[in-house]
């Protein structure tokens, strides 16, 4: 990895980075929402700050196969792709050139890292963010004829959708009782900063129990296992959450690193596709 490179990639986007040592972390978390790497790779990026503002931090382990291929300096984005070979059961033991992209790029008033799904096919920064949406929400704009408009495709409210961040809302011709309408309930992914919604109606989903050991939630028979095993695993703080469940929010939504978003009628709420990228395969939709 070119440590001199890549920093002048990301400076040329506007971007400040530094280096660091991936030992140094407890491996397989979430920071701020942002990927950290697993047991196996040798490569993570989140978004950190000191004061001079927020940067980008890239921890790695050994001389891993890292480059910026892409660039848009006017968007303020780029891509990083990180090859790592790797030995699997599924393969017979056989080892295999497992490639990992992420979009790096500013939104709004911050720098994020959004990993984009292995399968997809992505050639330049459009294709990238058109990646990480879901097929709901391509299916509205395609029906509002955006798809072919790159400017409003991206914009963060247009005829089909809003989005805030990693959320998705999609308008629906909905009405609800009051007693299914919940008020100020947070929607996130892992250890995410929670979007807060003022008015809130969800419907299935699971069950989860939630605490800083495990931010995407474990069922409640796995829970239970738990406890009867460690009895002092019940005293760790736990909350009870729902994962994966269809939402609709209305009302003002709200996130420390983004605009306020006001919907005036029921819209549905999709995340993004990040959880399809192998690199982030430990995040989940916890409301």
């Amino acid at each position: 990895m070119n440590n001199e490179l890549i920093q002048k990639r990301f400076e040329e986007m506007g971007a400040r980075v530094k280096f660091g040592d991936i030992r140094a972390q407890n491996r397989g978390r979430m920071l701020n929402g942002q990927f950290i790497a697993d047991q196996q790779a040798t490569v993570s990026i989140d978004i950190a700050r000191d004061k001079k503002g927020e940067f980008f931090q890239i921890n790695t382990f050994g001389n891993p196969d890292v480059e910026v291929p892409i660039i848009d300096q006017k968007d303020r984005h780029l891509l990083l792709l990180h090859r790592q070979e790797t030995v699997t059961r599924k393969h017979a033991g056989r080892k295999i050139i497992e490639l990992s992209k992420f979009l790096c790029g500013h939104d709004e008033t911050h720098w994020f890292v959004a990993a984009i799904p292995e399968a997809s096919r992505v050639t330049n920064i459009n294709s990238a963010k058109q990646a990480l949406k879901p097929k709901e929400v391509v299916l509205a704009e395609t029906k509002k004829n955006l798809t072919k408009d790159k400017k409003a495709a991206h914009l963060h409210k247009n005829a089909a959708r809003r989005r805030q961040g990693e959320w998705f809302f999609i308008p629906v011709d909905k009405n609800f009782k009051s007693i299914e309408i919940l008020s100020n309930e947070p929607i996130r992914r892992g250890r995410g900063k929670p979007h807060m919604c003022e008015e809130l109606v969800r419907f299935g989903g699971i069950t989860v129990m939630v605490n800083s050991r495990f931010p995407n939630g474990i069922t409640v028979g796995e829970y239970d296992k738990m406890v009867k095993n460690d009895p002092a695993a019940a005293k760790w703080a736990w909350q009870r959450m729902t994962r994966d469940m269809e939402v609709f929010v209305r009302g003002r939504i709200t996130h420390a690193d983004h605009k306020t978003v006001i919907l005036r009628q029921w819209h549905k709420v999709i995340p993004n596709e990040e959880t399809k990228a192998r690199a982030m395969r430990n995040l989940a939709f916890l409301d």
